[in-house]
């Protein structure tokens, strides 16, 4: 018989900035999962107060930055796709650093998509802040990283995130970040099916049927293996995502059944994660995974 773990991907950790030349940086712009997310009702600016105890994971887009002379930012794209350049959070991070540094300063980005949109996955927040940090580098700027927070904050509620602790509690609108600890051998089977969640369509059908309140988990919590906690896990915008995206409530439902484990949404949706306390334990549930869903998982590390 087959061992199916031995198809299974994994995504290990990756150095976050490697200098290519004088005029040239790789990044590796990672994921996040919502491990609880408390979202409040909406606030007189029209964003929703957030309480969420977020982690980055290792599942990353990959993005080459090179110095143009021309004070012009080109972006090039492959692998998911990436829209309009012009509405595109990268190409925006850079706009935003080229004024900061007078409009003088130009560069090149090549971005390969790996993280799929609309899948609450933050792949876009993450370019952003990747892209601050880059050109930060790149152009020797040395601006403070509160001023890269400040930047970030403008661009998108995610994009702070990406700029702070590995994994987080992230409260306001998303731009207050205080560290948490999570257990060192916690692994992740990330499925990111090939259904798309609007953010905005979920946020509105969350606002026709608003959650209770709520309260987060204590910090320390996360500290213990994730089978002491991942059945205690919330995420307030699941239901909406479920109502928006009917499939994506059918594909919860057969994980479940697969795995006799809870299989939780992270942030709109549609991404899907089961908490394993460690690789073993990833690959044993993997090897239950029906295969059509296969293509889409990944095991990840927290941190």
């Amino acid at each position: 018989m087959t061992d199916r773990t031995d198809i299974l991907r994994v995504s290990p950790p990756l150095p976050r900035k490697r200098r290519l030349s004088p005029s040239g940086v790789l990044l590796h712009a990672p994921a996040k999962i919502n491990l609880n997310l408390l979202v409040g009702p909406r606030r007189d600016d029209g964003y929703h107060g957030l309480d969420s105890i977020v982690a980055r994971v290792s599942l990353y887009d990959r993005i080459e930055l090179r110095a143009r002379d021309d004070g012009q930012v080109v972006l090039a794209c492959a692998g998911f796709d990436c829209g309009p350049a012009e509405r595109n959070l990268a190409y925006l991070a850079a706009e935003a650093m080229r004024r900061a540094a007078g409009g003088s300063r130009g560069a090149d980005i090549c971005l390969d998509k790996r993280i799929g949109p609309g899948r609450g996955l933050g792949g876009g927040s993450s370019d952003a802040a990747a892209v601050l940090e880059g050109l930060n580098d790149l152009w020797l700027l040395r601006l403070p990283r509160e001023r890269l927070g400040e930047m970030g904050a403008s661009l998108g509620s995610d994009v702070p995130l990406f700029l702070g602790p590995a994994t987080a509690r992230m409260t306001g609108r998303g731009e207050i970040l205080s560290p948490v600890e999570v257990h060192p051998f916690c692994a992740i089977l990330v499925l990111a099916p090939r259904l798309a969640c609007a953010t905005r369509e979920v946020y509105r059908a969350f606002d026709e049927r608003p959650a209770p309140p709520d309260r987060q988990l204590p910090p320390e919590t996360f500290r213990e293996p994730p089978s002491a906690w991942r059945g205690r896990l919330a995420n307030h915008l699941a239901d909406a995502a479920c109502r928006v995206c009917p499939p994506l409530g059918e594909v919860i439902d057969d994980l479940r059944r697969a795995t006799g484990l809870p299989v939780h949404v992270t942030g709109s949706g549609s991404g899907l994660f089961v908490l394993c306390d460690d690789p073993a334990e990833a690959q044993a549930v993997a090897a239950k995974i029906p295969e059509r869903y296969r293509p889409s998982c990944v095991v990840v590390e927290a941190g």
